[in-house]
């Protein structure tokens, strides 16, 4: 009864808890929900087929979700006849897959990015995809495609495929976006296969069908059938969706984290508010654990308003943020948000929690004043720093160190969610340092202007110094906000510079080729620039599941980069024809190649070849680990796609338009590839930032208000003394541009120390030079809401406290 009394005698001092922990729980449901529902779905074109057989998956854990490995042709053409034999299995499918895209109206339509919508016609069984209209794929020239392209059958139509343009006849018409070729024309178009269907008869049991097919296996794959086929999700999907996992898991930390720090701050300096109630409820006979109780209930009070509030708001945005996540291409396209009890429950429980966690320490504190302690203590604080805080300022300062080693020794994947750990503990540590750092800044700042006429300057500085945990409460705030906002925006500052064969050749180019409506350009479109320097992407496979990323270099490439690359062993000069290869000196460390020497290696269309290590290059030289002839990479993997060729000369080159590509100034061209990084750049830092921002606003402006609201009593004094409405109003100014100062100065040393921690790491991991640039334009942006807010908070009501006195004076 106590605590519900108190908080609705007190409400407006609940008002920035309230909102706190509404908006946390609002941001961890509609995270929570997100989460829940964005997991791994089978892909629509199997969900005719029960069981289907995988090849064994390559090692993930250098996090560039690579496709599984493929089989060879002969060991894909030996599992067909060994699944074909299993009882009830009336097919064996292999899954052949191929870049395809409709051209019509002289450009290509519907770029299907990522996914590979090309087949033979025998995996049209597999979805199944039923004809429409028409008849199957008989000649090399006809194609089964997507009825809502709006062509008939007999209609003609260009095909865009890796190799370039192609007219087509359209024989039938399909419910989906698949492009259906014969068996013989997909063929040399198609990877290798890393996916056989097993199409089964009517009333099959298809348990006894995958256990069947487990043992017609063996090591060679393995079977999916019923929840497992969500397995078979493509590794692009499942890249995409693991991107939007780390910015909601990022998302919900900050929001646990900044709203147990608002809520903690806000009770912390509540209680030195309330000494003198506390005084007089010890007073009264009331014990310490009813102290603790009577704050427990406030808490707990708040926590469930404010925990009921979040959800409700939670369950009605839950549904925009997914669609924000697609539409900035951090979700898969198609994801849904599905509402569920669980989420609800669970975000409930954590707003309540978060308040009951972050009124601990300060129920702690109020349980140990004294009677008489707490009417001394009102006036002066004469132990601002207790045995307690000076312990947990050390363990938080030397944990938040430790993860900043930890995070520059992680992966680039985990790089991030650990520089961020490492920020709140480094936070916490040098909040509760701050009252044992506030006397010496504030000497430090006053005293260049000890000289200056008047007693604004020196009142200010010893109402500072006086009232240290009150400037504590009210910098903390803007050391989250600008720590915060420095370090995220920073991370995506960090950029490593450049390689020696990507930089060279972007520099000697006087215009670019790039895609226009196609996820990359063609063989005929790469033609179409004699001469030009151009990289073909691929993957190859080495000892068992390990993989390598590898480029394709065209002569053009080859040659402009060749006079920067450092070599450390045999020559450059090897690489030409097919079978040769130039290795990064980590890759060779690696696998223990050397140069001379010959290695079998997997390529894309599963074909294993020996191939001749020609020289060894510094890994700054190049992105790739290996390089390779374009000839040799165009032979194994049909479907690769250039995504730029750099061009010389004054003319630039003159493309068609049903290429899907354009020619571009080589300025446009950065500049339109720096915009599209930083959409996705600024999306995230949208969220985070602005969420950080918005809470430690929240608690800038609670805090000075509650702070300000309390003195009137000293604005009084002030004013009796001959201090004028104006002069009280600069001191209360200065103080708070102080507090800001002090927040400001302990927040980019948070920032900086993450950020050089982080940067160390990427230098060590890329074998390059990484450059540090600081987000200026971030951080003076944050420095000045916090100023702005912070002296809006503190004067306006100190200017109604004024009034409200000189009412009362005239009174």
């Amino acid at each position: 009864m106590l605590s519900l009394a108190s908080v609705r005698q007190r409400w407006v001092s609940f008002i920035g808890t309230f909102t706190a922990l509404c908006l946390g729980v609002t941001i961890l449901c509609m995270t929570a929900m997100v989460l829940l529902s964005a997991g791994p779905e089978a892909p629509e074109r199997y969900a005719g087929t029960e069981v289907l057989v995988q090849s064994p998956g390559a090692d993930q854990s250098d996090g560039n979700f690579i496709e599984n490995l493929p089989w060879s042709p002969e060991r894909t053409d030996e599992l067909v006849d060994q699944l074909e034999s299993v009882p009830g299995v009336v097919a064996a499918v292999p899954d052949r897959s191929f870049y395809a895209q409709a051209v019509i109206g002289g450009k290509p339509v519907d770029d299907p990015a990522s996914e590979l919508r090309g087949h033979p016609w025998s995996s049209a069984a597999l979805a199944p995809d039923k004809l429409v209209a028409g008849h199957a794929p008989r000649a090399d020239d006809e194609v089964v495609l997507d009825r809502s392209l709006g062509l008939a059958p007999g209609a003609a139509v260009t095909l865009l495929t890796a190799e370039g343009p192609a007219p087509y006849k359209v024989s039938g018409t399909v419910a989906s976006d698949a492009f259906y070729l014969s068996d013989r024309a997909a063929a040399p178009l198609s990877g290798g296969v890393r996916v056989i269907g097993l199409v089964t008869g009517k009333g099959t049991d298809a348990a006894a069908v995958a256990d069947a097919a487990e043992k017609a296996v063996g090591k060679d794959g393995k079977v999916l059938a019923g929840g497992a086929l969500k397995d078979l999700e493509a590794k692009s999907a499942a890249k995409t969706r693991w991107i939007g996992t780390q910015i909601l898991i990022a998302m919900a930390s900050l929001t646990a984290f900044v709203s147990i720090f608002v809520v903690a701050s806000t009770f912390a300096f509540g209680v030195v508010q309330r000494r003198r109630e506390f005084g007089l409820l010890r007073t009264i006979g009331a014990t310490p654990r009813q102290i603790r109780r009577m704050m427990y209930g406030e808490a707990l009070a708040v926590g469930v308003v404010a925990a009921g509030t979040g959800l409700v708001l939670g369950s009605l945005l839950a549904p925009a943020l997914g669609g924000l996540l697609v539409d900035g291409g951090l979700e898969p396209v198609g994801f849904t948000v599905r509402i569920q009890v669980l989420p609800l429950i669970g975000s409930f429980a954590l707003g309540l929690i978060v308040a009951l966690l972050g009124v601990w320490s300060a129920s702690r504190r109020a349980s140990r004043i004294a009677p008489l302690e707490a009417l001394r203590e009102a006036a002066h604080e004469k132990r601002p720093m207790t045995r307690g805080r000076w312990i947990g300022a050390i363990a938080f300062t030397a944990l938040g160190l430790i993860l900043v080693l930890v995070a520059a020794g992680s992966s680039s994947d985990e790089m991030i969610n650990n520089a961020l750990y490492a920020a709140m503990a480094l936070i916490i540590g040098l909040t509760l340092f701050a009252p044992a750092v506030i006397p010496l800044v504030v000497r430090a700042v006053w005293w260049p202007l000890g000289r200056l006429r008047g007693a604004t300057s020196m009142v200010a500085r010893e109402s500072s110094l006086t009232s240290v945990r009150r400037t504590a409460s009210t910098a903390a705030p803007v050391l989250v906000t600008v720590g915060f906002a420095v370090l995220i925006a920073g991370m995506f500052q960090i950029k490593a510079s450049g390689y020696a064969l990507e930089e060279t050749v972007r520099q000697e180019a006087t215009s670019v080729v790039t895609p226009k409506g196609t996820p990359g350009l063609s063989d005929a479109a790469v033609n179409t620039v004699p001469g030009g320097a151009s990289l073909l992407p691929t993957e190859l496979y080495v000892g068992g599941t390990n993989h390598i990323g590898a480029m394709g270099v065209s002569e053009g490439a080859f040659e402009k980069a060749r006079k920067k690359m450092t070599v450390t062993s045999g020559s450059l000069d090897g690489l030409r024809g097919d079978n040769t290869m130039i290795v990064r000196s980590s890759t060779r460390a690696w696998l223990g190649w050397k140069a001379g020497s010959t290695v079998p290696v997997t390529f894309e269309d599963g074909r294993t070849e020996q191939v001749k290590v020609v020289a060894e290059i510094t890994d700054d030289s190049s992105t790739a680990s290996v390089l390779l002839t374009r000839q040799t990479v165009r032979a194994h993997a049909p479907s690769a796609l250039t995504q730029v060729v750099y061009a010389t000369g004054a003319q630039r080159p003159t493309l068609s338009a049903s290429l899907g590509a354009e020619s571009l100034s080589t300025s446009v061209y950065a500049a339109r590839t720096d915009a599209e990084d930083d959409r996705l750049v600024q999306i995230f830092l949208a969220i985070l930032i602005g969420m950080s921002l918005g809470y430690t606003c929240l608690a800038i402006a609670n805090t000075l208000m509650m702070a300000t609201a309390d003195r009137a009593g000293d604005f009084a004094v002030l004013r009796l003394s001959g201090a004028t409405r104006r002069q009280v109003l600069r001191i209360v100014a200065a103080e708070s541009a102080l507090s800001v100062g002090i927040g400001t100065g302990l927040g980019l040393v948070i920032a900086l120390i993450a950020l050089l921690g982080i940067r160390s790491g990427l230098s060590s991991q890329l074998g390059t030079q990484v450059n540090l640039n600081l987000p200026w334009g971030t951080m003076l942006l944050t420095i000045g809401l916090c100023l702005v807010l912070a002296l809006v908070s503190s004067v306006l009501p100190a200017r109604m406290a004024l009034r409200r006195t000189g009412a009362r004076s005239a009174a």
